[in-house]
């Protein structure tokens, strides 16, 4: 058997877990279902916008260890490890495993004696027992004995995912001891910070990490709603209360996005339906994306505050990505906070260096494009490139000097020398 890997599903987790196994000695096959995806990583072009998938993309299509393709059987056939790294979404509220299923079949028909079959993909408590491993079994070889078969949760950042593959501690969990220990031997040649786990406590692990920064957040935003409430800085408090050795708030905001934040705590709060205190994880969820509507609410105040109908006015978002410094829009507030505004009769028009999407409104093709005209400008994504803006420029292109500054990104004071009214997630209407 061929010492040859190959890695199922080339999104932002898939592509740079290949690219990084690619790098260290393996030949990698990409296996994808998205055409244009396969034909672009053939040509050394790259669809994520991180500096370093994108060199360690052409370095090793150059030396020939990366070979990304749509077919998947003849792939499978004499490889040593099959990685899957396909997406599990949630549907209002239920985790859609008919990605993973489809390709757990693939797998199974093609599976060879000695193969390590990896899932990356986040899945619910109990998956890799109860639903991977009768797949595989189905194809008459049993795991532990003919095959080994693991857990391993993705577990980086769209945007820093290379130096996170290869420095971040990985969770890995068998179904087994003799899995485990398989699974050890391949991630260690790329990662030695590996920590050895059962396939429960690793598919529970994921999903404790990433509802505990919802929670976090959540109560974050909470904080800056009632900061905004009695008159206090959300931005300042958070920021006092950190100065405590125990005690780290992560920041308010206009909402939360991505592919984890958004979905792991559904996963973790299905299984856990009848145990005392599981609302604290729905309540979470619900703060969190109820901030949008409140972005929305703080802009249509501070117009009415100059008797400008949202209706009639022009209003400038700056940002449509989830977060700052990456082309990734999947769950970003940005949309949410479009569809009200739209959907309430204003002019939107956006402005994101790092992605095209515009959410169904006019695309600008820089700030003072984006700017020109606009009764408001709403910042909603932390780009670097907003940290800076050029208040002085800003203030004459836009018809009225309103700046709602969601991620607050920009000093209040400077805004309001430059004559802007300044509204902020946690400062907003008491300290105009």
């Amino acid at each position: 058997m061929k010492h040859h890997i190959v890695v199922v599903g080339l999104g932002y987790i898939g592509l740079p877990t290949a690219l990084v196994f690619a790098s260290k000695g393996f030949h990698v096959v990409g296996v994808d279902v998205d055409q244009r995806k396969v034909d672009m990583l053939k040509r050394g072009k790259c669809y994520l916008r991180e500096k370093d998938v994108i060199t360690l993309l052409e370095k090793v299509i150059v030396e020939g260890s990366f070979t990304p393709t749509t077919e998947i059987n003849s792939s499978i056939e004499n490889v040593s490890s099959v990685i899957v790294c396909v997406p599990t979404p949630v549907v209002a509220g239920e985790v859609d495993l008919s990605f993973l299923e489809s390709v757990l079949h693939v797998i199974s028909d093609n599976i060879k004696k000695g193969q390590l079959i990896i899932v990356e993909s986040t899945i619910p408590p109990g998956t890799t027992v109860n639903f991977v491993k009768p797949i595989l079994e189905s194809s008459g070889l049993i795991a532990e004995n003919d095959f080994y078969l693991a857990h391993v949760p993705e577990r980086i950042a769209p945007g820093n995912s290379i130096k996170e593959l290869l420095n971040l501690p990985r969770l890995v969990g068998g179904v087994g001891p003799k899995s485990t220990r398989v699974a050890l031997e391949l991630y260690r040649k790329v990662n030695p910070y590996v920590i050895p786990c059962d396939s429960l406590t690793a598919e529970l692990s994921k999903l404790a990490e990433n509802t505990f920064r919802d929670l976090n957040i959540a109560f974050a935003n909470l904080l800056a709603m009632i900061c905004e409430h009695v008159g206090a800085d959300a931005k300042k408090v958070i920021e006092l209360a950190n100065t405590h050795p125990r005690v780290n708030i992560l920041k308010p905001g206009p909402g939360v996005g991505g592919p984890c934040l958004t979905k792991d705590p559904y996963m973790l709060l299905k299984c856990g339906e009848r145990v005392f205190g599981i609302k604290l994880i729905d309540v979470a969820r619900k703060i969190n994306e109820y901030m949008p509507i409140h972005t929305v609410a703080l802009i249509e105040y501070a117009l009415k505050k100059l008797n400008i109908p949202i209706s009639k006015a022009k209003i400038t978002i700056l940002g449509v990505t989830y977060k700052g410094g990456v082309n990734d829009t999947r769950s970003s507030p940005s949309e949410k906070i479009i569809s009200e505004l739209i959907a309430r009769g204003a002019t939107v028009v956006t402005y994101d260096p790092y992605t095209k999407e515009t959410f169904g409104t006019k695309r600008a093709n820089s700030i003072e494009e984006a700017v020109k005209g606009a009764d408001a400008v709403a910042i909603v994504t932390d780009h670097p490139e907003f940290m800076s803006l050029d208040l002085s420029l800003l203030s004459k292109l836009v018809r009225h000097r309103v700046l709602i500054d969601c991620r607050r990104l920009i000093d209040s004071e400077a805004a309001r020398r430059h004559g802007f009214k300044y509204y902020g997630i946690g400062l907003g209407v008491v300290n105009e």
